[in-house]
């Protein structure tokens, strides 16, 4: 494996800004430069830039349960910031892993965390700057495997010409046992393709995509045809059993520059009961797992002695769900009160529970109220399945205020399925409510933080078949708000409207978006989730080159009985279940 160390110092690190970023000396690094010398070398990959990637929980669990199995040895690297990036070319330095300095291309294995759809081009830049081929078929034994995993591996075909194969679901154990098959088969000289088809036979959760053929009909997907009878026909999409069965992660890495965030972080449950009919994580991350209080508190008291952090992050996709929430609370509060830890509650779940979080959180340092409306009106609330009303918003966020919080962010969806004005007009009508409700406890108004996001159809949910509404109407909606919001204590933030039709497209995407993806990096798209960086021409630019017309894909409501691009990757919610919660989704609004 080549070592880079005297390249990186001699021909980067002295020209580029952030160095820090880019040295690899974290607290709790367990890797060093072992890779070289360990049975099976693994390089994990994040298509984000460092700040983000070493705030991604995934990325440290996998490290450290790739870490602990014998004869591997694990790195990281991360997507280098456009200016980095050009140095790099510029001084013919390839992508290397941040603690061995070895370069990413001489890894066995290459696992990339797919955990947004606007990553995509990012990982084009991963691979490109390592060395190693763009498409999968290009590649051969010199190459390391290309593994995808996390969200858009549910629905991979967009980028399954770039991946040498997928792990959709819980990355734990098939990860592992992946390791474990290039470690038995490795010495044996198995050639990638030989290992590649025992996967597929042997690693639960394997999809190698060039065992698999799409065929298309007037345009569209209309199959995903075994090229074998060797490969499984569906991909069973992993779950851990039991969260204790993923590793406590009591010594994460910390950042050895500003890192997005900045804290402990204990997953305290895996699922959500809820089903709401828009959700993708809610309905693919089945059954709901918990971790017992007991076993958070412990991982919280040594992740704190390890780390020096003074924030802890109980984290899941509904923390109010937890079914011991008050009781870990007040054990958190026993032992980390005096020491002036704080602890947040992202992705709240809004209802009759609320209510009580702000006697718990009152006890322990917290940092605001983050909740998670999405919709205003409870008309279409009920549409999505969430149950909630306006009297346990308030009725919550009041306990809030008197509980001494002071700051409230909320989260909202525009462009839902049978959305009227009304219904727009409702989001700031109920931040103003939630704004004045402070006035009852201290005479003042609450500051209110809006954040807006355009709904998009994600796969393997009841809204999968929806359409998005076109670019006006957005462009519509944010008018109103802003005019709306005038110069009340309420401020609106809006994603991007040309990034949600992105997201739209690669989503229910099949492998022929592909294509628009290539044409947009070599345009010249880079980290598309930063404002400062985000070029829509890229991507207009490669939509002409391709003939891809994204307005006719995003905007066009799918039929029920139209094959989709990922229902090979079969999910705990069934095709008939989805179909009727579809049902009943147009049932409650009246269609």
């Amino acid at each position: 494996m080549r070592d880079l160390s005297d390249l990186i110092r001699r021909e980067l690190l002295p020209y580029i800004r952030r160095p820090g970023q880019y040295i690899g000396l974290e607290t709790n690094a367990r890797c060093g430069g072992s890779p070289a010398s360990a049975d099976v070398s693994v390089c994990l990959g994040f298509p984000d830039a460092y700040p983000v990637g070493m705030s991604h929980l995934g990325t440290q669990v996998l490290y450290q349960v790739l870490n602990d199995l014998p004869g591997v040895a694990c790195d990281r690297t991360y997507c280098p910031m456009p200016d980095v990036e050009r140095r790099m070319r510029d001084a013919s330095v390839p992508l290397f892993g941040w603690e061995s300095r070895l370069a990413v291309a001489d890894f066995d294995i290459l696992g990339v965390s797919l955990s947004a759809d606007l990553c995509v081009t990012n990982v084009l830049t991963l691979l490109d700057l390592a060395g190693v081929p763009l498409t999968a078929l290009d590649r051969d034994d010199r190459h390391p495997i290309v593994v995808g995993g996390d969200a858009m591996a549910d629905a991979p075909e967009p980028l399954a010409d770039f991946f040498d194969l997928f792990l959709p679901g819980d990355g734990e154990q098939p990860l592992a046992e992946l390791a474990g098959l290039v470690r038995r088969l490795k010495p044996t000289g198995a050639t990638r393709e030989e290992m590649l088809l025992e996967a597929s036979r042997t690693v639960p959760s394997c999809y190698v995509p060039r065992f698999y053929s799409p065929s298309y009909e007037d345009g569209r997907f209309s199959a995903l045809q075994r090229l074998r009878d060797d490969v499984p026909e569906k991909i069973d999409r992993a779950h851990l059993p039991d969260l204790c069965e993923s590793p406590d992660l009591t010594a994460p890495l910390v950042p050895l520059s500003e890192a997005v965030h900045e804290r402990v972080v204990v997953e305290i449950m895996r699922g959500c009961p809820n089903a709401c009919r828009f959700c993708q994580a809610g309905a693919t991350r089945l059954p709901v797992r918990y971790r017992p209080v007991e076993r958070v508190v412990e991982i919280v008291r040594r992740a704190l002695a390890n780390t020096g952090y003074r924030e802890v992050a109980l984290l899941s996709l509904s923390s109010s769900d937890y079914p011991r929430l008050r009781e870990l609370m007040d054990r958190l509060h026993e032992e980390f009160a005096e020491r002036h830890v704080s602890v947040s509650l992202p992705s709240l779940r809004v209802d009759a529970q609320l209510r009580l979080l702000p006697a718990m959180t009152s006890r322990v340092r917290t940092s605001g109220l983050t909740i998670a409306v999405e919709a205003a009106s409870e008309r279409l609330r009920l549409a999505m399945r969430k149950r909630i009303t306006d009297e346990d918003i308030l009725a919550g966020v009041r306990a809030a205020y008197q509980a001494g919080l002071r700051r409230v962010k909320l989260y909202f969806m525009a462009g839902l399925p049978g959305e009227t004005d009304s219904d727009i007009d409702a989001i700031f009508d109920l931040c103003r409510k939630i704004s004045q409700l402070r006035r009852e406890v201290d005479g003042h108004p609450a500051s209110v933080d809006a954040t807006v996001s355009w709904f998009v159809p994600k796969p393997h949910t009841p809204m999968q078949w929806e359409p998005m509404r076109d670019a006006d109407y957005y462009f519509s909606v944010r008018r109103r708000l802003r005019e709306l919001s005038g110069r009340t204590p309420i401020r609106f933030k809006f994603h991007r409207i040309e990034r949600s039709i992105l997201e739209g497209l690669i989503a229910r995407g099949d492998r022929r978006i592909g294509e628009v993806i290539l044409a947009a990096w070599e345009s010249g798209a880079r980290m598309d989730g930063w404002d400062e960086h985000f070029d829509y021409s890229h991507w207009r630019n490669a939509f002409e080159r391709t003939g891809v017309d994204p307005a006719a894909e995003t905007m066009r409501k799918i039929r029920l009985d139209t094959p989709l691009p990922w229902a090979h990757v079969r999910c705990p919610r069934t095709e008939s279940f989805l179909k009727r919660e579809n049902a009943r989704l147009h049932e409650a609004l009246g269609e």
